[in-house]
């Protein structure tokens, strides 16, 4: 099986597995428990907490909010920043082109009141900086951009968006990093709240954390025992926590290692299948290596990814939240492609256990699979 979905959902690390089994049976002890089992998982949490800081390269202004993901991260720093701030403002701002656990929540809050701004993206999937500058003013309280697409791979200019962001004392800067961690060379200190996920980089699924500025506040959505200094109610899962820590670590320990091979990968894949006329590839000007996007010309999606399903290779046609839904790709969309070709867009993503092996017998496979099809329109 080849797999090329990982930014999807990725395959946990031996180690990964090795540290969360090991946590699960010999210390499954509430953290919150007085008793000195409970106290010991408890500090030993504060002190993953430090690490998970002093691998992003951020400070101790920072914390670390643990949840079950980027989808919960990016509601409790979006949802809760707006609740609570929004008697400072009433102005939110971000672009056409982020995840639907973006997207859907600043539709939400529109419809409870707020003002939205969506930004568009030009054809390098940059931010306009002077239409940003037209856009934001002193009611604007929050910004939430994704520094690396999900879809397209290509990176925003977040460090032109940031020192924008940053001349507005009451606007707060949210980065859903999902994307981003261990695939593109980033600032973290550029954001006031980072969204992280653990089955993006090799960890686990159901555990991520909202990282953010201490000085920021935010209303919860959860209520309960106060977990979370109050902010993210319910037990904390401390087997989880170790492997979202153990997986981050290897992530960014290997990171010039691992992002060297993915760019022989990309590079041998974008060399092979460039001058091929059944397919248009979506290249940036800057962009992760980790991420492959391309238009089927004439040949539907849906039926080339389950072709190479059925080959033993797995690849995606949109974002995997709404690829059983056949929607066109909003981000597609957004960068002014039809809506045939927004549906029509495969998406290879990589990871450290792929190799160049695979990539020839993918483009071998590939190749096949639009001759067998060939002169029929879907």
């Amino acid at each position: 099986m080849i797999y090329f979905d990982n930014a999807s959902s990725t395959k946990p690390s031996k180690e990964v597995l090795e540290a969360y089994l090991n946590a699960a049976e010999n210390n499954y002890e509430n953290p919150n428990s007085i008793h000195k089992l409970g106290m010991k998982n408890f500090n030993e949490i504060n002190r993953i907490r430090e690490k998970i800081l002093k691998l992003l390269g951020l400070d101790s202004r920072y914390e670390v909010i643990f949840t079950s993901g980027a989808t919960e991260s990016n509601n409790l720093g979006i949802i809760g920043y707006y609740n609570k701030n929004k008697s400072r403002g009433n102005h939110i701002i971000t672009t056409k082109v982020e995840h639907e656990s973006v997207l859907d929540v600043f539709k939400f809050l529109e419809s409870q009141g707020a003002l939205v701004t969506y930004l568009d993206v030009n054809k390098d999937g940059e931010i306009d900086i002077e239409q940003f500058k037209k856009v934001i003013n002193k009611n604007t309280i929050l910004v939430s951009i994704m520094p690396v697409n999900n879809e397209l791979g290509f990176a925003l200019n977040i460090d032109e968006i940031s020192k924008v962001v940053r001349t507005f004392p009451k606007c707060s800067l949210h980065l859903d990093c999902a994307q981003t961690v261990g695939k593109y060379k980033f600032d973290y200190s550029l954001g006031d709240m980072l969204t992280i996920s653990g089955h993006k980089i090799n960890g686990l699924k159901g555990c991520g954390a909202l990282i953010k500025l201490k000085k920021i506040n935010l209303n919860p959505l959860f209520y309960g025992g106060g977990q979370e200094n109050g902010l993210r109610s319910g037990t904390l899962d401390y087997p989880a926590i170790v492997a979202l820590h153990e997986a981050l670590k290897i992530t960014m320990n290997s990171f010039n290692e691992n992002y060297k091979n993915i760019e022989v990968l990309r590079g041998y894949l974008v060399e092979n299948l460039k001058n091929n006329d059944e397919i248009s590839l979506n290249i940036f000007k800057n962009q992760t290596p980790y991420i492959l996007n391309m238009d089927l010309l004439n040949k539907k999606a849906s039926v080339v990814v389950e072709a190479l399903s059925n080959e033993g290779i797995m690849v995606s046609s949109v974002s995997a939240c709404n690829s059983k839904k056949e929607a066109p790709s909003h981000v597609l969309l957004a960068l002014g492609k039809s809506d045939e070709e927004a549906r029509n867009a495969i998406r290879l993503s990589f990871n450290k256990n792929n190799t160049l092996e695979e990539t020839k017998i993918f483009i071998q496979k590939f190749n096949m699979i639009l001759e067998n099809i060939k002169g029929r329109k879907l």
